[in-house]
């Protein structure tokens, strides 16, 4: 699997891959109309190749704002053969460790793990050392780690940095008393974006500790067609003062979302993750991802 961060020279070189990727495509899709290709001739290569181009041409597909962000699965055949297969999800519904942190917010993060199973006690130690390990320095919190408790237990000392993706998480000392809980715990979490939630993308836990809501209220919302955020206050059942201090932090919809595309041709299967901000004409892209 690549991973390519758009930062620095990196990035400039990922938009040179990308634009020729997408020259190509669009003449691999022509070559498979015109010249329809014969699938029992082409080599292993050539077929790896066509199902890259079509992978890549459904994050094109995707990254256009009229693309559904629901996460369906919208699929495209060829009559050679090829399929294209495109989802898309608003990565907005997730909650952004690093604005969290940054922040300062624990009670948010508290919520989500008192949801899900952990206790008193093993909460605070999962948020101390989330908090001691993107934070510089020694001082360490009450049941935190800091580069001595790192190397007492074999590891790398914490880089007292924001996270670079959410699966360094998984690198924090005693973090494994959330992922035994939750196994699927990165699902629920980003890098990307504002800190805003997109309530329409939002999962009912994320909703239930944002928001400060019981289940019933979280779960009644997910998905629901409101037309604003005063509906969104009526429904979850908050006063107007209580509503205030999250009314800028919630929106009907981002502007970060994870595109899937998988291109498949002739047994040959490529699938491009790309995560991509939907703003202005120029899509700006964030995270990719082949395997």
């Amino acid at each position: 699997m690549r991973i390519l961060n758009h930062t620095g020279i990196r990035g400039f070189a990922l938009l040179l891959v990308m634009w020729a990727l997408f020259i190509m495509s669009f003449a691999i899709i022509g070559l498979l109309e015109l010249l329809k290709v014969d699938i029992g001739n082409a080599s292993g290569m050539e077929r790896v190749a066509i199902a890259s181009s079509l992978a890549f041409s459904g994050v094109t597909m995707g990254r256009n704002k009229e693309f559904p962000v629901d996460g369906r699965v919208e699929e495209q055949r060829f009559a050679d053969g090829g399929t294209i297969s495109v989802s898309a999800i608003s990565e907005n519904g997730k909650l952004n460790i690093n604005h969290l942190l940054g922040s300062g917010d624990r009670e948010t993060l508290r919520g989500l793990f008192k949801i899900w199973g952990l206790n008193d006690a093993e909460a605070d130690t999962a948020l101390d050392c989330l908090f001691d390990y993107v934070e510089p320095g020694t001082i360490r919190r009450l049941n935190g780690a800091k580069a001595q408790q790192y190397r007492e237990a074999g590891r790398p000392a914490p880089p007292g940095r924001l996270f670079r993706s959410t699966g360094e998480m998984a690198s924090v000392l005693h973090f494994d008393l959330v992922s035994r809980r939750k196994e699927n715990w990165q699902e629920f979490f980003t890098i990307y974006g504002d800190g805003t939630l997109d309530l329409k993308a939002a999962s009912p836990d994320v909703i239930r500790a944002f928001c400060r809501v019981g289940h019933s209220s979280a779960q009644a919302i997910q998905g629901g067609a409101y037309p604003d955020l005063e509906a969104i206050r009526l429904a979850l059942g908050l006063t107007v003062k209580e509503f205030e201090s999250l009314r800028g932090q919630l929106s009907l919809g981002g502007k970060v979302r994870r595109v899937r595309a998988t291109g498949s041709f002739a047994q040959a299967h490529r699938t491009i993750e790309a995560i991509c901000r939907i703003d202005g004409s120029k899509p700006t892209i964030l995270e990719w991802r082949e395997w």
